[in-house]
C-alpha cells in the first residue's frame, strides 16, 4: 500500500508535470467501482471543463482542488496507481478504471489491479467533515505533531506499538514499512504496549517519525511491491531500509539477525537485540 511518502510523491510528481495548467474535457469509465459517492454522470459533468488548481494531503488522501472550490478526493488503497500522460500513449487497459483527459492532450488515468481505490467528489470543502477525513488523525510531518500529542493519543490503548502506528486514527500516513523502520531507529520492541512507553519513547518516535518519512519523500518512496509514481519511475527508498524486508539478514547496527514475525497479521521485521523487549 501506498504509504505517506508515496503519496506525497505522487503529488509531487503531478505537480511537476503542470497538471494545474489545463481544463478536463472528457472523463472515460473501464470499471466504476472506484466512485463512491456519486454516479458516472454526475462525476462527469463534476470534471468538466474545470481546472485542477492545486493537490494536497490528508494522510494517505490526496485532494485535487478544482476551480470553483470542487474538491475530488483519491485513496490508491493497496494497488492504485496515477499516471498523467501524453494521450498518445496507448492505453494499458487490463487494470484501467478511469480517465480524465486534458485539453492539452494529456490525461490523467488510474490504474488498480485490486480495484480498492476510492473516488469521491465534494463542493465547498465538505470533504473535510467526510466521514472517510474526519476520522483521519495528522502525520507525522504536521507542526502539532509530537511525543506528547503521539502519548496523550495513545494513553488508553492495550495494542502492540507496532498495531498503533498502523491506526490511521492515532496517526495517519504510516504503514508497515515505515513502521518497522520508525521502531527500529527508536529501539522500541513491536510489541511493547504503548502504555509501556515512556515520555522519552515517544518522542524518540516522533523524531524519527519525521526524519524517515521525510527522508523516504527525498528519495521518492520505496519501492517493494509495485509502486511507481509514474509509468516509468519507482522509489528509491528501499536502499535505504534497516529491518523492513530483511529477515533472516544481519542487522546493520549489531549484525544480530533480523526476525520476522506476526503483529496482528501484519509481517513486521525487527532486532531482537536493539529492540528488546520492555524489562530485558
Amino acid at each position: 500500500m501506498p504509504e505517506l511518502p508515496e503519496v506525497q510523491t505522487i503529488i509531487n510528481s503531478l505537480l511537476k508535470a503542470k497538471i494545474t495548467t489545463s481544463k478536463i474535457i472528457k472523463v472515460d469509465f473501464f470499471k466504476t467501482k472506484v466512485l463512491k459517492n456519486s454516479t458516472p454522470n454526475e462525476f462527469t459533468n463534476f470534471l468538466i471543463n474545470e481546472k485542477i488548481v492545486n493537490i494536497e494531503r490528508i494522510g494517505k488522501y490526496i485532494i485535487f482542488k478544482l476551480t470553483h472550490n470542487k474538491q475530488m478526493v483519491v485513496h490508491l488503497r493497496m494497488e492504485g496507481k496515477l499516471f498523467y500522460e501524453s494521450i498518445d500513449k496507448q492505453l494499458e487497459k487490463r487494470f484501467l478504471m478511469l480517465s480524465i483527459q486534458f485539453a492539452n492532450k494529456y490525461r490523467l488515468s488510474y490504474y488498480d489491479m485490486r480495484m480498492f481505490g476510492t473516488f469521491h467528489i465534494f463542493r465547498n470543502n465538505e470533504y473535510l467533515i467526510s466521514k472517510e477525513i474526519k476520522k483521519v488523525a495528522i502525520d507525522p510531518l504536521n507542526p502539532k505533531f509530537d511525543g506528547e500529542y503521539l502519548m496523550d493519543q495513545c494513553k488508553n490503548i492495550s495494542k502492540a506499538i507496532k498495531t498503533t502506528l498502523l491506526d490511521q486514527t492515532i496517526v495517519s500516513g504510516i504503514g508497515n514499512i515505515y513502521a518497522d523502520e520508525i521502531l527500529f531507529a527508536s529501539r522500541i520492541n513491536p510489541l511493547t504496549k504503548p502504555k509501556q512507553l515512556s515520555k522519552s519513547d515517544f518522542n524518540h518516535i516522533s523524531n524519527n517519525a519525521k526524519k524517515i518519512l521525510k527522508e523516504a519523500i527525498k528519495h521518492k518512496g520505496t519501492t517493494v511491491a509495485s509502486y511507481k509514481f509514474d509509468p516509468n519511475h519507482t522509489g528509491g527508498y528501499q536502499n535505504k531500509l534497516k529491518v523492513h524486508t530483511r529477515n533472516k539478514k544481519p542487522c546493520p547496527v549489531c549484525k544480530t539477525i533480523i526476525n520476522k514475525i506476526k503483529v496482528n497479521g501484519r509481517g513486521t521485521y525487527y532486532c531482537p537485540s536493539c529492540q528488546k523487549p520492555v524489562g530485558k
